[in-house]
């Protein structure tokens, strides 16, 4: 594939609409997408607070520079073009023009793909928003995923090599798009369809959560009513279901409740935990050491911690085991928290 650089008019640049980091947002435009809807897209089509004031200091800088300094890259389609990476930019230069901003804006700097394969298409994809600087939405990220497997038939080789990561990790991210659309978009309008939700269904992946469920005598149905009715609100939570549902008292807390009731069934189990275990944790002489003479014990026997047992934490080889994981996702956690709050 030959590759040009070349200075095109705006005008003849039509945006991407199969863009991975914007396709859900235009799906519910239907035949009302126009050029309007996929620049508001672009413009809010990075997950957090700063978004829209990350694109106006995009624009302020593109403006000040009366240009960009990196082309974008279109793909040739009949008499127009595609801009396959470069969206955003696009859309800027099309706003400045508009605004009649000091500068030129009717024609941008672009890499032109010569004749390419869709699969040359699907690899500046993958470079420019799978593995790009910018952050985007998981949900886009697993459903881009989804389609380079089980539509491009790209093999686990090939997607680590070009999308990083590794096998288990890609797995999951399909896995969990797959479901969260089955078991929870299918009992949702699609004003009810939150994206946002999506970590839970990657939490789902985690072992011995979706055998808690089948085993308590519930199913990947109920998973999504509960996701969408709020029982379950903090994600995270959703590692805590093997720990609830075995618990009969905290099941009932749980499923019976309403709003965050899987919070209280956790503490119920919690405390049903601890009656069972003795001595009590703060009966015993570590209880007085001091926070950071407990944490640099505690990292010292992770350092040393032998083959052998990591392998029976792993695999679950023991009775108390996925206890022992559940109180070292509770410290990490919480240790998170606190440093979030006390660092500088």
């Amino acid at each position: 594939m030959k590759n040009t650089y070349s200075s095109i008019p705006t005008e003849q640049i039509a945006f991407d609409e199969e863009n991975p980091r914007i396709k859900v947002a235009l799906e519910k435009y239907g035949d009302k997408l126009d050029e309007a809807r996929i620049r508001f897209a672009l413009q809010t089509a990075t997950e957090g607070s700063s978004t829209t004031s990350s694109y106006r200091a995009l624009k302020d800088s593109i403006r000040a520079s009366r240009g960009i300094s990196v082309p974008i890259v279109v793909s040739p389609d009949a008499d127009r073009f595609v801009c396959i990476d470069g969206n955003t930019r696009l859309a800027i230069y099309n706003e400045l023009r508009d605004e009649n901003a000091p500068g030129d804006w009717t024609t941008i700097n672009c890499l032109v793909l010569d004749d390419p394969s869709q699969r040359d298409i699907e690899t500046v994809r993958v470079t420019a928003h799978l593995v790009g600087a910018r952050e985007w939405p998981a949900y886009e990220k697993a459903r881009y995923l989804h389609y380079l497997r089980n539509v491009e038939f790209m093999d686990y080789d090939e997607l680590i090599a070009r999308c990083g990561g590794n096998k288990t990790t890609i797995t999951q991210q399909i896995e969990a798009f797959h479901e969260m659309n089955e078991f929870y978009r299918d009992v949702s309008s699609d004003d009810a369809f939150k994206v946002d939700r999506f970590s839970g269904f990657v939490e789902l992946q985690k072992r011995g959560v979706k055998d808690s469920i089948f085993t308590a005598g519930f199913g990947l149905h109920d998973f999504g009513k509960w996701i969408r009715n709020g029982q379950i609100f903090r994600l995270a939570d959703v590692r805590k279901l093997p720990l609830v549902l075995a618990d009969d008292q905290a099941k009932d807390v749980f499923v019976d409740g309403g709003l965050r009731s899987i919070e209280n069934a956790i503490e119920v189990a919690q405390a049903n935990r601890r009656k069972d275990v003795q001595p009590s944790p703060r009966e015993t002489p570590v209880a007085n050491a001091s926070m950071a003479t407990l944490a640099e014990a505690l990292l010292d026997r992770i350092k040393s911690l032998p083959r052998e047992d990591y392998v029976a934490l792993r695999d679950r080889q023991y009775e108390t085991a996925d206890q022992d994981v559940d109180i070292l996702s509770d410290l990490a956690e919480h240790l998170h928290d606190l440093l979030q709050d006390v660092s500088k």
